[in-house]
């Protein structure tokens, strides 16, 4: 089959691998229908994430139809099914509690170590998956499979933020309507946070970015392209969503939030520059601060509501290309070339 390959750092290659067969118990073989590009996937691309190792077919986001299933699987071979960019066992502690992410047996698409553990990811033909029934979500007939691409991280990850920072504001017993958020970070990720934002209620939605084309789709979105500075008579924003992964980016929300705000932050800190603020700061500013890697697939089905009540798929993909055109996407969307936000490939074009 054709797959997407991490050779070294900025170099993956499209050529032919092996395609997985003979799913064993638990796992299922799903011919890939549509497959994205993160910027999570930069960071190995980048060399800034360490001990990907040579050969690892690359990509966590993906979409297509039952294959195969081994034994145990109550999927069937023919339906259609999103994945969330970790497995999941749906079983353990954590999986029924509404943490998929930090499964007992979760593993990262996309990423074997140089130890030779891990398992290949979804820019692929096709894929093995473990833990089929627990990972996959069967996707509705209304949603496509670009959209279910987006339910299995992006559009989960942008709802999550900002649903960490409207459940960490209840106490204060202010309407959501009167709330005031600020988007840090207007990628895909942060475009997926505005639109869950507006549709959780939050009254006034601030998008902050140095691209200004970004910041321009998030106004289509429903946000605001300035005054974060005036919110609650100067006082502050009620809560940040922080999305990049930059020491800067977390040092400004919590510049930025009032005090008793909600700084929520879903961006990969992929760097060894610490914690933008101490304890006392954050004592003396009463901030709450939640973060975490999402827990995708306890958040799918509820987040593919998000896809039929906004357009926010139509505004957040930009590229939709062949498979074999991932060398030439990686090096746009590192260098941010040609108004790029969110590439969907096609594995069969």
């Amino acid at each position: 089959m054709k797959a997407v390959v991490f050779k070294e750092p900025y170099k993956v290659s499209y050529e032919e691998v092996e395609r997985p067969s003979d799913p064993q118990t638990g796992e299922a073989i799903v011919r890939v229908k549509a497959c994205g590009l993160c910027g999570s996937d930069l960071h190995p691309y980048r060399g800034s994430e360490a001990g990907l190792r040579a050969g690892t077919v690359c990509g966590h986001e993906f979409a297509g139809i039952v294959e195969e299933v081994g034994a145990g699987v109550e999927l069937v071979p023919g339906e259609r099914v999103a994945a969330s960019f970790t497995t999941a066992c749906g079983t353990c502690w954590f999986c029924t509690h509404s943490l998929s992410s930090r499964c007992d047996n979760a593993q990262l698409f996309g990423w074997i170590d140089e130890a030779n553990e891990g398992i290949h990811g979804g820019q692929a033909q096709f894929v093995r998956v473990p833990h089929a029934d627990g990972t996959l979500m069967r996707l509705p007939e209304d949603v496509s499979f670009e959209e279910g691409v987006l339910l299995g991280d992006i559009l989960s990850t942008g709802y999550f933020c900002a649903k960490n920072a409207l459940t960490m504001l209840a106490d204060s017993n202010i309407p959501p309507a009167q709330l005031s958020v600020a988007v840090i970070g207007c990628g895909p990720v942060g475009l997926c946070a505005v639109a869950s934002a507006r549709m959780l209620g939050f009254g006034q939605v601030f998008a902050i970015d140095r691209v200004q084309s970004r910041v321009d789709t998030a106004v289509k979105l429903g946000a605001q392209s300035q005054g974060f500075e005036a919110a609650n008579d100067g006082r502050g924003v009620d809560a940040v969503l922080e999305v990049v992964g930059a020491y800067e980016a977390l040092k400004l929300g919590f510049e930025i939030v009032r005090m008793g705000g909600v700084v929520s932050s879903v961006g990969v800190h992929a760097h060894d520059k610490g914690f933008p603020v101490s304890p006392g700061q954050c004592y003396d500013k009463n901030v709450t601060f939640k973060s975490g890697r999402c827990p995708a697939r306890s958040l799918m089905s509820e987040v593919s509501q998000l896809v039929k009540t906004t357009d926010v798929v139509r505004h957040i993909i930009s590229h939709r290309v062949p498979l074999a055109a991932a060398s030439e996407m990686y090096e746009r969307f590192e260098a941010q070339k040609d108004g790029i936000l969110k590439v969907v490939f096609d594995p069969w074009a």
